[in-house]
């Protein structure tokens, strides 16, 4: 590889670190479990309502797509979401921002192309506000609690992949979770002459493991299949050096189809099962489908999709759901060697009375040195 390739793979480690520092206000529906599972998608496939993932090499769900990188190549993701939360009657709105997935590949050889990188795991950015009374020396004490959560478990990903025939191409994965949050606890009484505010700090590091694998299959020129599968260990948290909680993640599995009916027009639909009812109280097994396409030049398309599904956490007894719309454009550049995406999602998700609407706004960048 030459020097640049070099640079830009020495940024993995330094990004992964960063990714679980950002500071957002990330879905409330995270809250009641393990945090908001995230996307582990490019802008372009992200456009597309994730129908594209599946075949994107540059979305780091699925493996055997970078078999078919045959330059050292860079794509990163970066994304400000605006949020509105109602509940109860009452409605707040949040900002946040993230750069969610990074992956740099490169082939091996003429068959093996292997690739590098990170992706958001679990949000666990939050603040909650809660008022109470409590008997004190035989008096009611009203009160407020503020606890907030800061931070997030990356998922580090070391990828190969061979193209073993003309049509197909397989690929596998080892991924280490890592990460950790600051959680703040406050409690502020009413009668504050009498009763200090009380303050509580813990900073909590996650660690666990997972592996991958995939398959893409051409059966035409025109038609590509995709599958995969994913078994994630359980995750430990520990505070000052002490486990304090292991959790089970889920096993998931996915497909997808894509069909090109011109050269100016690409289709395409995914599918994907996560079995998280084994991660505690108010969890649940989720299904989620997309539908997608890209039209126009290769240097200069257009895309859009839709997407639904289910939540994995949340209170009442049933998964929340959540349906959205994206579109977006992509710019080449330099002969090729730099592509712009950019990209833009409305999202609702509605469960237990909580209704959350999202704008997102999407900037995605891939060079190859």
């Amino acid at each position: 590889m030459n020097r640049t390739a070099i640079a830009a793979l020495a940024l993995v480690p330094l990004a992964a670190l960063a990714a679980p520092a950002a500071r957002a206000q990330d879905s409330q529906f995270g809250i009641r479990g393990l945090g908001t599972p995230g996307r582990w998608e490019s802008v372009r496939a992200r456009a597309t309502g994730g129908a594209f993932t599946p075949f994107d090499a540059f979305s780091p769900l699925i493996e055997a797509g970078i078999a078919d990188v045959r330059r050292v190549t860079a794509g990163v993701t970066g994304g400000t979401s605006w949020r509105s939360v109602e509940i109860g009657g009452t409605e707040t709105s949040l900002r946040g921002s993230r750069f969610p997935t990074l992956v740099i590949a490169g082939p091996l050889s003429r068959r093996v192309t292997v690739a590098g990188g990170f992706a958001t795991y679990l949000d666990k950015s939050f603040g909650v506000v809660t008022r109470s009374t409590d008997s004190l020396r035989g008096e009611p004490e009203a009160f407020t609690d503020e606890i907030t959560s800061d931070g997030a478990v990356a998922d580090l990903r070391l990828a190969v992949a061979a193209r073993v025939h003309s049509r197909l191409a397989l690929g596998v994965a080892l991924h280490r979770l890592t990460g950790s949050t600051r959680v703040t606890a406050v409690r502020r009484f009413d009668d504050s002459a009498s009763y200090r505010t009380s303050t509580a700090r813990d900073d909590v590091a996650y660690g666990g493991f997972g592996g991958s694998a995939s398959a893409l299959l051409d059966l035409t020129p025109a038609v590509r299949l995709a599958g995969w599968v994913r078994s994630d260990t359980r995750l430990a948290a520990d505070v000052r050096g002490r486990t304090t909680a292991e959790d089970d993640l889920p096993f998931a599995a996915g497909g997808g189809v894509g069909w090109r009916p011109g050269t100016k027009a690409v289709i395409a639909a995914a599918v994907a099962w996560r079995f998280w009812a084994g991660a505690g109280p108010d969890s649940y097994d989720t299904f989620t489908w997309s539908v997608g396409a890209e039209l126009g030049s290769g240097t200069a398309p257009v895309r859009f999709g839709v997407r639904g599904g289910d939540l994995p956490f949340g209170p009442g007894g049933a998964a929340p759901t959540e349906f959205a719309v994206a579109a977006g454009v992509g710019r080449q550049f330099s002969s090729g060697r730099g592509r712009l995406d950019v990209g833009v999602e409305r999202l609702e998700r509605k469960g237990a009375g909580l209704t959350e609407r999202v704008w997102t706004v999407l900037l995605g960048l891939t060079v190859r040195p």
